[in-house]
């Protein structure tokens, strides 16, 4: 009798694990369908907004290059004009020396003005990228819902802004909503 008791226990638990595994299978493929991933910099390229943000950025940057093209030739035309003046020996020391601290200052002054000029179209191109990451997060939460999506993850992470690697090794191309967040981000932009 204690033999078929223990046999009954011992039942109990094997049937009990087995509905554990299934309980847990089901879990683990329902989590797995409520995976997904997206390709950000696809998005940012292929959307209205981000085109418009790409299209502010490179007109900021079109400007500051012109001002610095500018100067640029007018360093250079000062330069020719001196070396044309060296050549010839058209002018004393006092006045090789004045000018070779005009083309210095000039030179001083145009590094400075692309180094401020970098820096704000840097500025200017994180505003914007930040404004969209944030129009986008919008937007992949609405999807996520919509589609009881649990978890999103970034097609490719940015490491120092130097170069991008893979943060999803793998993954089934049914699970790749980039393009459906482009056509709700489009969606959005044109309310």
């Amino acid at each position: 009798m204690d033999h078929i008791f223990k046999e009954v226990i011992t039942m109990k638990k094997i049937v009990f694990l087995c509905a554990l595994l299934s309980a847990f299978s089901m879990t683990t493929a329902d989590a797995w369908a409520k995976t997904a991933y997206v390709n950000t910099q696809t998005v940012f390229e292929k959307t209205k907004l981000g085109k418009k943000y790409q299209t502010i950025v490179k007109e900021y940057y079109e400007g500051r290059k012109k001002i610095l093209d500018a100067d640029a030739a007018e360093i250079q035309k000062l330069q020719e004009t001196y070396n044309k003046q060296k050549q010839a020996k058209a002018l004393n020391e006092k006045a090789r020396k004045e000018k070779e601290e005009a083309l210095k200052k000039k030179f001083t002054e145009f590094e400075k003005k692309r180094e401020e000029f970098g820096n704000e179209i840097g500025k200017k191109n994180e505003e914007l990228s930040n404004e969209f990451n944030q129009k986008m997060t919008v937007v992949l939460k609405e999807v996520a819902k919509k589609e009881k999506i649990a978890l999103i993850l970034s097609k490719n992470i940015n490491l120092l802004g130097k170069a991008e690697v893979p943060a999803v090794l793998y993954a089934e191309e049914d699970l790749d909503i980039t393009d459906r967040v482009i056509s709700e981000m489009d969606k959005k932009e044109k309310e």
